[in-house]
C-alpha cells in the first residue's frame, strides 16, 4: 500500500510541477535580469584617461632606410 502512495505522490507532484514550471522559470529569469541590471548600473566608465607613462623611457631614435 505504501508503494502505491509513493507512486501516486510522484504522479501528482510531476503534474503540479509541469503546471508551475513556466511561472518558476519566469521568476528565476526576472530575478537574474534584475541582478544583472543592478551590477551593470554600478559599473561606471572611467572618465579620466591617463595616456602618459610615469616611467622615464629614454630617447626616441628614428632609423632611416638605406637604399642600395
Amino acid at each position: 500500500m505504501i508503494f502505491l502512495y509513493i507512486i501516486l505522490f510522484f504522479i501528482i507532484f510531476s503534474y503540479i510541477l509541469k503546471k508551475l514550471a513556466p511561472y518558476i522559470i519566469r521568476y528565476v529569469i526576472k530575478k537574474n535580469l534584475e541582478k544583472f541590471q543592478q551590477s551593470y548600473k554600478k559599473k561606471e566608465p572611467e572618465k579620466d584617461f591617463k595616456f602618459k607613462s610615469k616611467k622615464e623611457v629614454g630617447d626616441y631614435i628614428d632609423y632611416e632606410e638605406i637604399d642600395e
